[in-house]
């Protein structure tokens, strides 16, 4: 066993190295979330600047393909000479494209010749403008944007697009330019939202800022931009406004001589990652902080002594006991239908043969010793059942003196060779509140162990007397309560336990049998019982000569011995025709049997399919239906209600190996008259196909059990 000094060092160092996996996993997801939130802003900056590049090249390439369409149509046709013409032509083209302002005319020479509307200020000269010298110094300037400028005429800023004018032999005839609005540009971008420390830049291939979004930023050059152009490019660089570092996304306008750049700080774009970091700062102190107060604590309950290891066995004392409810439902879920069908069939045809046998010779005694043990089990699996849904069972006054006889009795035919049977009983008529089924079971359980550790031959005592305990009692595993007590002591000279398997006795699972011998849940279900009925259990043993085990049990009073069952003439049926249904054949044979020995007329079927159809052949030939719940591919339930729909006053009797609520309320919901626990009592069957015949002139209700 470790010692407490070196248990605690390892209760600290496991926690320094849980605070530093901590920190390390705080620490490498910030260092992911980090390059997530980087890759999400740069993603969306790169999507953005290519859609609103898009969208500035579709609205830029309106006004160029008006240049071009002029260009040609002012080339082509001599009537140019007509001003009035010339100028109603450039007017009704102007108005095709409302991003144009103005629709000018320039001649050779630099003078302005003609406009789409009159501007109320005069022709000018613009042979210094550099739109102009580019277009007449070279011939595939192309499309020319020139720098913003503020128009003479609206006062507006604006931008001048000119296309080349050219003479038929090529040589240069002047430009054709169209004033574009900045206002009309920015329009497309001002209902954008951007988010705070974001901005669009739209700039000619220097630099030059055409537009700006927001308007209000301060307007500059960029030339770093012109170094970024190239496809959605990512990058992040110092800007020459602000001088704060920024995401920047840049983006050609299709063919246009146009950059356009989306740019956000670099701080606004990590703000979720600064938040999350401040959060998860937080939540990493505070989880290393619970951890230091969680090291502590256990450090201090290190230190405790007996408390807590009484603290320790009570804890273990529940998780005994919710362990054991856990596989006694398991066990009863996968067993009671099936052992409940070849139970049913035992104590079925067991009935009748007793039916049969005179009344006080052997045949019917050993018949009734029969019915009594398959009583027995009926009510031990049904207790189980109920047992494993709700723990709950039902308590009455039982005499324990007649129990014991029982049981002795039992053993006394089974014991093998070489083991001698010893039973003093005194109880008298002294009464324990429990459940008859589950003192049954803690005897049985006590006794069987005390023979099975018998090697040989060898000697069980069974003693049972009544004990007026006037003092507190320590026992094994409990204390025993003032007040008057049952005493079931059961001795046996076997091989005895050893001190280490002494108190793991009634754990769950633990046994010292062989492989297949036992599955160590019975000692733990008897300590379980007595527990709950205010009892205890006391153990003592040597190894090599043997093991006395002690119950004590409350006493509530005194009660009479259980009578015989009546078994006076049961109701008998007039020839009334009864379906029997059910997937076992065995049962089948059995129901038709015994209603036959009622006075029915029974009709079996091994499905509800084949029952159902039957029922349709001839609806008015059955007086009742008795069926099964559990059918393959039909429910009983759901047969009755298909049955019912056609005969609303048949009526109906369900049986079940497992009755619960939610089985009892679709009966109801069915209008069946009644539901019986499998096996059945033939009594039972009797009195309620009875009581159902006699009713069916009704509404269809019955009683339920």
């Amino acid at each position: 066993m470790r010692s407490s000094a070196h248990l605690r060092e390892r209760v600290i160092a496991g926690g320094l190295l849980l605070i530093v996996a901590f920190i390390g996993s705080a620490a490498y997801d910030g260092w992911r979330l980090h390059q997530q939130v980087m890759a999400v802003n740069e993603r969306e900056l790169g999507n953005l600047a290519t859609a609103l590049a898009g969208e500035a090249d579709r609205n830029l390439q309106s006004v160029d393909v008006l240049l071009r369409d002029t260009a040609s149509w002012y080339e082509n046709f001599p009537w140019r000479v007509e001003p009035e013409a010339v100028v109603a032509a450039l007017n009704s083209r102007a108005v095709g494209v409302p991003q144009v302002s103005v629709l000018t005319i320039v001649d050779a020479s630099g003078m302005q010749r003609f406009r789409s509307r009159p501007t109320g200020e005069p022709l000018a000269d613009v042979s210094d403008r550099a739109y102009f010298l580019k277009q007449r110094d070279t011939d595939t300037a192309g499309l020319v944007i020139n720098e913003p400028i503020v128009t003479r005429t609206e006062r507006a800023p604006a931008v001048v697009i000119s296309r080349r004018l050219s003479r038929p032999d090529g040589s240069f005839d002047g430009v054709v330019t169209a004033i574009v609005t900045l206002q009309a540009l920015q329009s497309a971008y001002s209902a954008i939202q951007f988010g705070e420390g974001s901005s669009l830049v739209l700039a000619q291939d220097d630099g030059s800022v055409v537009v700006q979004q927001p308007a209000d930023a301060p307007r500059t050059r960029f030339p770093e931009l012109s170094a970024l152009k190239g496809g959605a490019l990512i990058d992040r660089a110092i800007s020459s406004v602000d001088g704060r570092s920024k995401l920047i996304a840049v983006v050609g306008v299709g063919t246009l001589p146009l950059i356009l750049a989306i740019t956000r700080d670099e701080d606004e774009a990590l703000r979720p990652w600064y938040d999350e970091m401040w959060s998860a700062s937080i939540r990493t102190g505070v989880v290393c902080l619970l951890v230091a107060l969680t090291i502590v604590a256990l450090l201090r309950q290190l230190r405790r002594d007996a408390e807590a290891e009484r603290d320790r066995r009570r804890l273990e004392a529940r998780l005994q006991q919710t362990q054991r409810l856990e596989a006694l439902g398991t066990l009863a879920g996968g067993i009671a239908h099936d052992f409940n069908n070849i139970l049913g069939a035992i104590l079925g045809f067991g009935e009748l043969a007793q039916q049969q046998a005179e009344p006080g010779s052997a045949l019917r005694r050993h018949i009734d010793r029969v019915l009594q043990g398959g009583a027995r089990a009926r009510l031990l699996v049904r207790r189980i059942l109920d047992f494993s849904r709700s723990g709950v069972t039902d308590r009455a006054p039982v005499h324990v003196q007649t129990l014991m006889e029982e049981i002795v009795a039992m053993l006394a035919s089974t014991l093998p060779a070489g083991v001698d049977l010893q039973a003093q009983l005194d109880a008298g008529d002294a009464a324990v509140l429990g459940d008859a089924t589950q003192l049954y079971q803690v005897a049985m359980n006590i006794c069987t162990n005390a023979i099975q550790a018998i090697e040989g031959a060898g000697t069980v005592s069974i003693r049972l007397r009544r004990v007026d305990v006037r003092a507190p009692r320590v026992l094994l595993h409990t204390e025993l309560s003032v007040g008057p007590h049952l005493c079931l002591e059961v001795r046996d000279t076997g091989v005895g336990i050893p001190p280490e398997a002494l108190q793991r006795i009634f754990e769950p699972f633990f046994t010292t049998k062989k492989q297949g011998e036992g599955t160590g849940l019975g000692l733990a279900v008897v300590h379980g019982i007595v527990a709950d009925l205010g009892g205890a259990i006391d153990v003592a043993s040597v190894p090599g000569e043997g093991t006395q085990v002690s119950v004590w049990l409350p006493v509530c009073g005194e009660c009479a011995p259980a009578t015989v069952p009546d078994t006076g003439e049961w109701p008998a049926g007039q020839g009334e025709v009864v379906m029997v249904v059910d997937d076992e054949h065995a049962l089948v044979e059995l129901a038709e049997e015994t209603l036959a020995g009622l006075g029915y007329e029974p009709v079996g079927f091994d499905s509800a399919e084949r029952a159902l159809q039957a029922f349709e052949a001839d609806p008015d030939r059955f007086d009742a239906l008795l069926s099964d719940e559990m059918l393959p591919g039909m429910p009983g339930t759901e047969l009755a209600r298909l049955l019912r729909a056609r005969r609303p006053d048949l009526p109906v009797l369900l049986m079940s190996g497992k009755v619960d609520q939610a089985m009892v309320a679709r009966a109801q919901s069915t209008g069946v008259h009644a539901v019986l626990h499998k096996p059945l009592a033939l009594r039972e069957l009797a009195t309620r196909l009875a009581e159902a015949l006699r009713g069916r002139s009704d509404d269809g209700g019955g009683r339920y059990s």
